[in-house]
C-alpha cells in the first residue's frame, strides 16, 4: 500500500474513532498501530518513539502547574483574588461579569490552565452571577470564555507542549502571550460593558472604593497577586527553568492556603494529588500517542505533502496564516488541545519557517486558536464545565457566548497581522 492511501486510511480511522466517542489518546494509539501493522514497519522503532516524545524535562512542569491550580482552589487563595476584583470593579455596571474576567486574568498568570480556571471561578462565581439575576447561560458564558484567557497569559501548559514540540523558547513564548492575553481581557470588559448597560446588570456597591478599603483587599490578595510575578519573573530572569518555577508554585501555594491562610485541610491535598495524577496521566497518554501519530505522518511525508500544497496556493506569509487559521479553527472545534498542537505544530511549523515567520509569533497564534476551541462544540470543554455548573444546555451557553468570543477573534487578527505585538518583549527582555 502506497504512503498516501496509508496516510488516508490512518486520519479516516482516527475521525472514525473519534465520531464514536473513543477517547482521543486511544482513537490515535489504535489508528496510528493500525498503520504500523499495514506497512510492516518495527514496533519497536514506534516504542522508542513514543518514549522519546514523554521523555523531557519541560513536560515535568504540567502536572506541578496543575497541582498549583487546585491547591489555590482549595486553599482559599481564589477566593481572595475575587475579593480584591470585586473592591476594584465592584462599582460599575455588570461588576460580578467584569471580575470574572479580571479573575480569570490573575488566575491565568498562575495556573496556566484554562480548565482549572473554569472549575475554580466558575463554582463560586456563576451561582452568585445567578443568585444576583444575571441570566444562567450569560453567567456560564462570561465564565467559560474569560477562562479562555488563562492559556494566552503566562504560563500556558498549551504554550510548554508547543515548545517541546517546536523546540522554541518557552520563556519568549510566555513573554510573547502576556500582551495578547491582557488584550482579549480588555476587550471582553468592553463587551460585557455593552452588553450589561443594554440588558441593565447591576452593579455590586454604588461608590468608587476608598483608598482605605483598596489597601485592605490588596493586603488580602497581595500574596496570591504575588505569584504570577514570581513564576514569570523567575523564568525570564534565568533564575529558575519553567519547571523549577511550575514546583515553586506549587511550595507557594501550599504555604499560603496552609500556614498563612489557613483554608487548606490535608484532607484536601489527597484528593488533588489524585485530581493531578488523573489529569496529567490523560495529557502524557496524548503526548506518547501524538508522538506515533506524528511520526506515521513524517514516515508518510505529510509535513512536506502539505507544504507543496500550501506554498503551490501562495507564496505571501499572510495568505499562509489565513489559510493555517482556518484549519486550526475547524480541527479545534472536534479535537481536543493537547493532540491539536503536537500534530500540527510538526506540520506547519517547516513552512513558517520557509516564509520567515518567526515560530514565536506562530505559537500565539496556535494557542489563540486553541483558546476559541475551548468553547467551540463539539469539544469545547469549557463549555461543558460552565453549563453543567449553570445547570443549563450547552447550546444555550454557545449562544450566549458568541459575543464575548470575538474578543479572541479579534486579538486572533490583531496577533496574525501584527508579529510586532507579540514580538516585543520576548525580544526586549531576552534578546
Amino acid at each position: 500500500m502506497n504512503p498516501g492511501a496509508v496516510m488516508s486510511l490512518l486520519l479516516g480511522l482516527m475521525a472514525f474513532f473519534l465520531v464514536i466517542g473513543v477517547p482521543i489518546g486511544f482513537a490515535i494509539l489504535i489508528s496510528s498501530s493500525f498503520a504500523l501493522f499495514v506497512q510492516d514497519l518495527p514496533s519497536s522503532m514506534a516504542t522508542l518513539r513514543m518514549i522519546s516524545g514523554a521523555d523531557s524535562f519541560l513536560l515535568t512542569a504540567i502536572p506541578f502547574f496543575i497541582f498549583a491550580g487546585i491547591l489555590m482552589r482549595e486553599g482559599g487563595i481564589t477566593k481572595r483574588i475575587l475579593d480584591f476584583c470585586l473592591i476594584l470593579l465592584g462599582s460599575f455596571q455588570g461588576a460580578l461579569g467584569h471580575v470574572n474576567i479580571l479573575a480569570s486574568m490573575i488566575f491565568g498568570g498562575i495556573s496556566g490552565s484554562s480548565v482549572a480556571d473554569t472549575a475554580s471561578i466558575g463554582c463560586i462565581l456563576i451561582p452568585e452571577m445567578i443568585k444576583k439575576k444575571y441570566p444562567k447561560g450569560v453567567s456560564a458564558a462570561i465564565t467559560a470564555t474569560s477562562s479562555t484567557i488563562g492559556i494566552v497569559i503566562p504560563p500556558s501548559i498549551p504554550m510548554i507542549l508547543y515548545a517541546l514540540a517546536s523546540e522554541t523558547s518557552i520563556g519568549k513564548l510566555f513573554l510573547a502571550g502576556a500582551i495578547p492575553g491582557i488584550l482579549i481581557g480588555l476587550i471582553m470588559m468592553g463587551i460585557t460593558a455593552v452588553i450589561s448597560a443594554r440588558k441593565g446588570y447591576g452593579k455590586e456597591r454604588d461608590n468608587l472604593p476608598s483608598i482605605k478599603e483598596l489597601l485592605i483587599g490588596l493586603k488580602d490578595g497581595l500574596l496570591a497577586l504575588t505569584m504570577p510575578l514570581i513564576i514569570i519573573g523567575g523564568i525570564v530572569g534565568g533564575v529558575v527553568t519553567a519547571t523549577e518555577a511550575a514546583a515553586l508554585a506549587v511550595v507557594y501555594a501550599f504555604i499560603l492556603g496552609f500556614f498563612i491562610y489557613r483554608e487548606l485541610k490535608l484532607s484536601a491535598i489527597y484528593s488533588a494529588i489524585k485530581e493531578t495524577v488523573v489529569s496529567t496521566a490523560v495529557v502524557m497518554l496524548i503526548v506518547v500517542a501524538a508522538t506515533f501519530l506524528g511520526w506515521n505522518l513524517a514516515y508518510g511525508q505529510l509535513p512536506q505533502k502539505m507544504a507543496v500544497t500550501l506554498l503551490g496556493i501562495s507564496n505571501n506569509p499572510l495568505v499562509i496564516l489565513l489559510i493555517i487559521n482556518i484549519i486550526l479553527l475547524i480541527v479545534g472545534t472536534f479535537s481536543d488541545i493537547a493532540p491539536n498542537i503536537l500534530i500540527l505544530t510538526p506540520i506547519f511549523l517547516p513552512i513558517i519557517v520557509r516564509l520567515g515567520i518567526d515560530p514565536v509569533h506562530f505559537g500565539i497564534i496556535v494557542v489563540v486558536n486553541q483558546a476559541i476551541a475551548l468553547v467551540t462544540p463539539p469539544v469545547g470543554n469549557c463549555l461543558y464545565i460552565c453549563s453543567n455548573i449553570a445547570k443549563c444546555s450547552v447550546e444555550e451557553v454557545f449562544m450566549d457566548s458568541v459575543p464575548y468570543l470575538m474578543s479572541n477573534f479579534i486579538v486572533l487578527a490583531i496577533v496574525t497581522l501584527w508579529p510586532g505585538l507579540v514580538l516585543w518583549l520576548p525580544n526586549l527582555l531576552m534578546p
